[in-house]
């Protein structure tokens, strides 16, 4: 059986530091704001182009429809977001934060500024741009050759 070292591996690697900023996130939003990682996702989401739907929101953070709708429910029911009937088709609810969701974004964000933070200690600015620009190489490749195109892509002057 031909061997692999799979934990030397890139994607492997990756997708280690990815669960890795996503926990270091979602506690710090748990502690200092009170929301979780997925609110989160959702928050940033309405604040980049509010009264998405929810299919539109499901998509832009990765998840199935199914998984977002107790996420939208739960925020709903704490007054961070309402939901809205389209005017153009009353079949579909648009999605818009509140005084509430707005006033807890820049507390969310300073989270994320702190996570990054942390998470570039001891690596110089070239180092890091070396490391991103690679990075978005590696997505670019695999985007191209397997014709898949991961959420996240279309918003990476947002990174966390």
């Amino acid at each position: 059986m031909k061997k692999y070292d799979f934990e030397a591996s890139v994607g492997f690697v990756v997708n280690n530091t990815a669960k890795a900023f996503q926990k270091t996130l979602d506690l710090e939003l748990r502690k200092n704001v009170g929301v979780t990682l997925g609110q989160w996702r959702v928050v940033a989401s309405l604040v980049q182009q509010p009264g998405l739907t929810q299919k539109e929101i499901a998509d832009k953070v990765g998840v199935e429809g199914a998984t977002l709708v107790p996420i939208i429910d739960k925020m709903e029911n704490e007054g961070l977001l309402k939901r809205k009937l389209d005017t153009k088709d009353r079949r579909v609810n648009r999605i818009y934060l509140t005084k509430k969701a707005d006033s807890l974004w820049s507390s969310m964000t300073e989270c994320a500024i702190y996570i990054r933070k942390v998470s570039t200690t001891d690596i110089s600015k070239d180092e890091l741009e070396t490391t991103l620009e690679t990075l978005h190489r590696i997505s670019k490749n695999l985007s191209t050759i397997f014709e898949v195109h991961p959420h996240m892509e279309s918003s990476r002057k947002n990174r966390e």
